[in-house]
Formats: structure tokens, C-alpha cells, sequence
């Protein structure tokens, strides 16, 4: 389990690292501007899930977000601050599919 924080988009533009996949991924922030870059280099699409915390208003379990990354593509993904778990110092836990080629980075948009 391994927790990265988002590097900032500056005005001479960021070199981001990419990490390999892995079960037990979380991300340290969300909200406005933070969103990941999911690269897929295998040959299947890969399925990343996030499980919001809590429940909604009718109290049922919040329902997963899954969003699809198709094989040896790349995707932009909004982290929104509905994901980030209170109890796990607000931190958005990353569930992928498979972990094979995959890699990501998480950015934010800076003040430009």
C-alpha cells in the first residue's frame, strides 16, 4: 500500500512521475483541480473502481465509481472530494482490475 500525493501543473510545465498500479494505491488529496492520468499499455481494457465513504441521504451505501481504460490508451480521471474517506485522513483508495502495463500519476492544476 503506497499513498502519492498530486504534483502541480506549474506555467513551465511539470515532468510527473508515473507509478506502476498496485493493489492498495490511494491518493493523499482530491477536490478541485486534482484528477490522475491512467495509462493502460496492455493489450485488454482495465477497470478502475473508487468507493466513495459513507452513505447518501437515504442511508445506502454511496454507490462505486468505475471508469474503463482502454487497452494501450490513456485517460484523464476527476478526483472529486465525494471520494476521500474521513476516516482514512480523507484519502481516495484506487482499485484497478489488473495492474499489468498500467500506470498513473496524479496531478493539479496550478495558479497560473
Amino acid at each position: 500500500m503506497t499513498d502519492y500525493s498530486p504534483t502541480s501543473i506549474g506555467v513551465d510545465g511539470t515532468q510527473h512521475t508515473f507509478n506502476a498500479a498496485a493493489s492498495g494505491d490511494k491518493v493523499t488529496a482530491s477536490g478541485a483541480g486534482v484528477f490522475l492520468t491512467v495509462k493502460n499499455g496492455s493489450g485488454s481494457p482495465v477497470t478502475l473502481t473508487i468507493a466513495p465513504y459513507g452513505n447518501t441521504g437515504y442511508n445506502v451505501a454511496n454507490p462505486q465509481k468505475t471508469f474503463s481504460i482502454a487497452a494501450t490508451n490513456e485517460k484523464d480521471i476527476p478526483l472529486l472530494r465525494d471520494y476521500a474517506d474521513p476516516t482514512d485522513g480523507y484519502k481516495v483508495a484506487l482499485a484497478w482490475s489488473s495492474t499489468t502495463s498500467v500506470t498513473w500519476a496524479v496531478k493539479r492544476l496550478g495558479v497560473l
